[in-house]
């Protein structure tokens, strides 16, 4: 699939890479919580949504952490580590299980999106095409963890990662961009929403699956860093507060 003129602008010549290192760390995170799920031989669905829950947010880390101008931040009221590559900062979650729900009728959040995600779109999101949310609407709880982004330029952009997956198939499509946040419920209205193809090993469809639009073209993955977590961590985190919830349709 071509880069489109936004990916272009926004991550200039890396852009192609940066777009596969996406596609392989939500491949990688994906895989973990599978994996966590068989470990765990319940068919309750609680290790496959708290493993994604976190690896989703390290996966991405671990795959740009050595690239130029990345920035690994954890700010107050999150307890994962957020990319910021070269000045963007990338925000993945899941807006489905299934094949059910499109990507243009997501919300980001089970519920009401919490005040880390409410400042990030006030603070780094798109200009608004319609009235949202400002500071002062705000809950009060929300507006700390707002005063805690300040270390980061104002100009940075936030770049929503969207995918569709489950314990079953794994991981289904995947779609980047920018959003405003409609409301307090997590609606959204795109500005720029495009599809990121996915390879085989990233659990695309079979191709009898006549719902895969996108993702019929096999691209070569960067190698994704294999270092952990733990592993990674230099710095003393900030003070945890609410742990995020972006999750949508009922879980991780």
């Amino acid at each position: 699939m071509r880069m489109s003129q936004w990916a272009h602008d926004t991550f200039g010549q890396r852009a192609p890479l940066i777009r596969q290192g996406v596609a392989e760390a939500l491949s990688v995170a994906l895989e973990n919580a599978r994996d966590a799920q068989k470990v765990a031989q319940t068919d309750h669905l609680h290790p496959f949504g708290f493993t994604l829950m976190s690896r989703k947010f390290e996966a991405l880390a671990e795959a740009f952490e050595d690239m130029g101008d990345v920035r690994i931040v954890k700010p107050g009221g999150s307890q994962h580590e957020l990319v910021v590559l070269d000045g963007k900062l990338l925000f993945p979650f899941r807006y489905a299980k299934d094949r059910s729900l499109t990507v243009m009728s997501a919300r980001i959040g089970d519920g009401r999106p919490s005040a880390l995600v409410q400042a990030l779109f006030n603070r780094f999101g798109p200009e608004p095409r319609i009235r949202q949310l400002t500071l002062h609407d705000l809950p009060p709880h929300a507006v700390p963890v707002a005063e805690a982004l300040g270390d980061l330029p104002d100009d940075t952009r936030l770049v929503l990662i969207a995918y569709a997956a489950n314990a079953h198939a794994g991981l289904l499509d995947a779609w980047w961009g920018e959003a405003e946040l409609l409301d307090r419920f997590g609606s959204l209205r795109w500005h720029q929403c495009e599809p990121i193809p996915l390879g085989h090993e990233a659990g695309a469809p079979a191709s009898g699956d006549s719902a895969a639009a996108f993702d019929q073209g096999v691209l070569p993955m960067p190698e994704v860093n294999a270092r952990t977590g733990s592993a990674r961590r230099g710095a003393s985190p900030a003070a945890e507060a609410t742990p995020i919830r972006p999750e949508a349709a009922g879980g991780a």
